[in-house]
């Protein structure tokens, strides 16, 4: 079973609570390969605000399962901006969203928050045209609120939040994918194996593209054979082969890839 919550989140959590009443604006983030279990069930309160969600690393994900859930969201009232921070994709649009939710003659402060690398940092930096928040490729490198001055905007920037337990695994499983969970706490032989068989049903061109693959059977075996993950002896290192898979999925080495279209689990079991 999957849990992770250390203890700043816990603390971080209780001040978004707190300085919630200084904001003006709150830009949700969230991952667009898996768009609905990266979003916070835990801080329901900042739709209280002025709100706009942000589907950040768009660049990895599906386009087509994207638009849908645009489309999804849009006809239930919310105001949704598809972002590629690193091509800086999309930032006008935010700004201007921004513009005009805050009908105010000072400065917005604007809060933003997401799960643990969606990439809060990164849009922070790209507002505010300097690197003023620290990035990384792993889950907790931000633990403690700072506001940034930006471009016309005071930014709050937050650690990524989980919630304190998991009660769908599935869910668990689909973060753990996208690096939102420390890979120390998980088996990722097994992580891996469950991405591959999601792929194998979805988007089997792209495992066997990607890995030359001869068919579809014994995947994580031929990769592993194929990039020489060996230990000493000989021994295949499934380990190793593990970690090819789940770095190349989320750098985008595999492809476009989305785990989740609107009313549809594609990673239902049965």
């Amino acid at each position: 079973m999957i849990q992770w919550y250390p203890g700043h989140m816990a603390k971080a959590r209780r001040e978004i609570g707190e300085k919630l009443k200084l904001v003006d604006v709150v830009l949700e983030l969230a991952d667009a390969r898996i768009p609905s279990s990266s979003r916070n069930p835990g801080i329901e309160e900042i739709q209280r605000k002025p709100h706009i969600l942000i589907l950040t690393k768009g660049d990895l994900a599906d386009e087509e399962r994207t638009n849908l859930w645009v489309d999804y969201w849009r006809k239930q009232g919310e105001e949704v901006i598809v972002l590629d921070v690193l091509r800086r994709r999309g930032l006008n649009r935010l700004k201007d969203a921004i513009k005009k939710v805050h009908d105010k003659n000072r400065q917005p402060r604007v809060l933003v928050v997401g799960i643990p690398n969606v990439g809060n940092s990164s849009l922070i930096n790209q507002l505010a045209q300097r690197s003023s928040a620290k990035i990384g490729a792993k889950p907790g490198v931000t633990r403690s609120q700072q506001w940034v001055k930006g471009q016309g905007f005071q930014l709050l920037d937050t650690p990524g939040l989980l919630w304190p337990k998991f009660d769908d695994q599935m869910v668990a499983q689909k973060l753990a994918v996208v690096s939102s969970i420390r890979d120390e706490i998980l088996d990722i032989v097994e992580l891996a194996k469950w991405l591959i068989d999601f792929l194998i049903i979805h988007y089997p061109e792209k495992l066997i593209e990607r890995y030359k693959l001869e068919n579809l059977d014994d995947v994580l075996v031929q990769i592993a054979h194929r990039r020489g993950c060996l230990r000493k002896g000989g021994e295949l290192d499934f380990e190793q082969a593990a970690q090819v898979v789940l770095k190349d999925f989320r750098t985008g080495s595999l492809g476009r890839i989305s785990l989740e279209v609107p009313g549809e689990d594609l990673t239902d079991e049965d």
